[in-house]
């Protein structure tokens, strides 16, 4: 058996030795794989998610990439990222309180069950974990109330689509602290251009810094991938605060010199997203 994903004419599969569990939830199909060479893998209506094999990159640069920009973080959100992943690389900022928003129950519990890896979520004194819409939560959340938000989204289909629209960067916007930084999960210039374009569109007029910044994720068609990163003030390179960074335990990809260089942007991107990003 293959898991298939098709995208813009590009097919990507991966080998299944067996399927450990699947569940229909009120949102989607959730399965737990055992794959040949990526370890188990979660995938969500057929697309893989996250696996054992390159999870650490896509947690560690969205969480690290952020926080290492922030001076002083004391209130975080995380909407999506049931699987707890991006959750646990907050538990390297022990000081840190963390809002937790997942749409989805069974995610989490799927997690919980087959990725004892991130066990250490769901029991965490400083993790709270609200089991809500995302775009609601955001909606009723008053205005300053973190210094960062993490947006931990799968592509933007069904419901999890109102988490690129132009209003909810706008109340993110608003929800953040005047120095606040937010990153988002951006999909790729290299596979989904457009998309990403109408994404960065929907910021614009939300943010003063918006910069997609690229990781390479094995798992995901085509390899490269993007966040986004969102701020009113601070720049992810220039205000990289350097003893923070690489003074952090356990990490198996982010450092200082991937934090600088993963906001290269090739000079067609650059041209061509002149418009549309803010560096």
């Amino acid at each position: 058996m293959w898991i298939e994903e098709k995208i813009n004419g590009y097919k990507q599969s991966y080998e299944v030795v067996e399927t450990i569990e699947e569940k229909e939830s009120s949102f989607q199909k959730i399965a737990v794989h055992q794959t040949k060479d990526f370890g188990k893998m979660m995938s969500i209506d057929g697309c893989g998610m996250f696996c054992e094999k390159d999870a650490f990159i896509y947690h560690e640069m969205m969480v690290h990439t952020a926080l290492c920009s922030h001076p002083l973080v004391e209130k975080v959100l995380v909407i999506g990222g049931g699987d707890g992943g991006c959750a646990n690389e907050l538990l390297k900022y022990p000081d840190v309180e963390v809002d937790f928003v997942e749409i989805d129950e069974a995610v989490c519990e799927m997690s919980k069950k087959h990725f004892p890896e991130f066990s250490d979520v769901w029991n965490a004194d400083n993790i709270n974990l609200k089991i809500e819409d995302g775009v609601e939560f955001v909606k009723k959340t008053i205005d300053n109330t973190y210094d960062i938000v993490l947006i931990d989204s799968t592509d933007p289909i069904k419901h999890a689509k109102a988490l690129f629209d132009k209003e909810f960067y706008e109340n993110v916007s608003r929800i953040l602290k005047p120095n606040g930084v937010c990153v988002a999960q951006g999909e790729s210039y290299w596979m989904e251009k457009e998309t990403q374009k109408k994404i960065l569109s929907n910021m614009y007029d939300s943010f003063k810094i918006i910069m997609p910044y690229k990781f390479e994720m094995y798992s995901y068609p085509g390899v490269l991938w993007n966040f986004i990163f969102m701020s009113q003030k601070y720049h992810p390179t220039a205000d990289l605060i350097l003893d923070k960074s690489d003074l952090l335990d356990g990490l198996k990809y982010y450092n200082s010199d991937i934090h600088r260089a993963c906001f290269a942007l090739p000079t067609n991107i650059k041209k061509e997203y002149a418009d549309i990003i803010k560096i």
